[in-house]
């Protein structure tokens, strides 16, 4: 039998955690583990009980529920939190998925809701105490990591999330062009969105050939494979395209799209791969061979909160606070969260903020043109290059390449070289 998943209901109303737990005392694959009245002692219990999933009432008199919530993910990552309030206000909704939570639960709420919020946040949570539970298998990638970088192959620079929408193929793209453009050394850009990639379109590649060209080779790969399959883009990039076809993708194993990857690292100086959401096998592959992740998030709660869960699955997976970088993008003023809030609530420095600048990104996006080249003065632009000028200081502090006049050095308030660790 599949574990049930165990629940603590925090409420300082007695009549309000009964109605909850008669809610759900006869759902089979549920186990009420505890029952609290504040939230001092929600936070102790959930020590005691490891719940999977805690109700947390937001109003209490000793502890509220969102700094109840705070403490509970600082100690239990790994713990799903249903918040639950009678007011439906924005900025309680936001300051309680700042805090960690997964879900908000207007009172009074129907059982289907409370079930759906209950099994949404468990299927959310339940994969991270497995990936913690591999102490060998991340010694082994620690070690194939070491081995990689040691062999003297080039830097790779993966742009990652759990979200998509958030702009990483096109940051990806134009950080990419940047970094060749600054460094005047070899760059390849590989699109691992084997089912739904757009470096295509972004740069305005019409044929070609693809990473789906490399299945009949799979026992194989090496350089001179590749180099028939790498394609010389205008700005100097080499591209190593997605298939054209969300079929072919089913063909792109794990193994294959690591060769492909640690082979074109022989190749050029820099290796720039853009991923599709999520942390399946085929993102892991590429996580395990990047010396830096480059995580985009947007000014908006759901963005936030995946990329919250991004950072606790890594931490988990072993992925040091150093290799994993956050980037703000679409960054405007008037969001209604500012972005020291955010960098704040993801208990990491900001490395960069792209501004928000619709018409010039929309330009770029239509034409098939970088905007690091073809709108080159736009804010955009100019903040691209400026993150990938401190990428290079973050990946050789010794380098002496001539960065053409951009300034890598962080801004106060936005960007910090001192990396603070996870402790959400």
């Amino acid at each position: 039998m599949a574990a049930k998943i165990r629940i603590i209901i925090v409420d300082d109303v007695q009549e309000s955690r009964d109605n909850v737990e008669r809610l759900l005392k006869f759902e089979p694959d549920i186990e009420i583990v505890g029952k609290a009245s504040g939230g001092r002692e929600a936070i102790d219990l959930v020590t005691a009980k490891q719940p999977t999933v805690v109700l947390m009432d937001v109003n209490m008199p000793d502890i509220d529920g969102i700094e109840a919530t705070k403490t509970i993910m600082a100690r239990r990552p790994n713990t799903g939190v249903i918040m639950m309030s009678v007011l439906n206000e924005p900025d309680v909704l936001r300051r309680s998925m700042l805090a960690g939570a997964r879900e908000y639960l207007v009172k009074p709420f129907s059982l289907d809701e409370l079930l759906s919020s209950v099994h949404m946040v468990h299927e959310m949570v339940k994969s991270m105490p497995v990936a913690a539970q591999h102490p060998v298998a991340q010694a082994v990638q620690a070690a194939q990591t070491l081995e990689h970088r040691e062999a003297g192959k080039a830097q790779i620079v993966s742009f990652v999330g759990s979200k998509g929408g958030v702009g990483r193929s096109l940051l990806a793209c134009n950080f990419a062009v940047a970094l060749h453009e600054l460094t005047k050394q070899s760059v390849a850009l590989v699109d691992a969105n084997t089912a739904f990639g757009d470096v295509a379109v972004l740069m305005n590649v019409t044929d070609g050939k693809t990473l789906a060209d490399a299945v009949q080779f799979r026992n194989q790969i090496d350089t001179d494979m590749l180099e028939s399959l790498l394609q010389e883009h205008s700005s100097g990039v080499r591209l190593l395209l997605a298939p054209t076809s969300p079929q072919d993708a089913e063909t792109i194993t794990p193994e294959l799209l690591r060769d492909c990857v640690a082979n074109v690292s022989e190749m050029v100086d820099y290796v720039v791969v853009d991923t599709r959401p999520g942390f399946d096998d085929l993102n892991l592959s590429i996580y395990d061979l990047s010396d830096l992740l480059m995580l985009i998030v947007t000014m908006d709660m759901a963005a936030i909160k995946d990329a919250k869960q991004f950072l606790e699955i890594a931490d988990l997976l072993g992925y040091s606070s150093s290799r994993v970088r956050i980037v703000l993008n679409r960054s405007h003023p008037q969001s209604g969260i500012p972005a020291a809030e955010i960098g704040e609530s993801l208990r990491r420095e900001l490395l960069a903020e792209i501004p928000e600048e619709a018409a010039p990104v929309l330009r770029s996006i239509n034409e098939g043109v970088p905007i690091v080249t073809g709108a080159a003065d736009s804010k955009v632009a100019i903040e691209i290059r400026r993150l990938a000028a401190t990428c290079l200081r973050e990946l050789d502090p010794e380098s002496t390449v001539a960065l053409n006049g951009a300034k890598p050095e962080p801004r106060s308030g936005l960007v910090g070289r001192l990396r603070v660790a996870l402790r959400n």
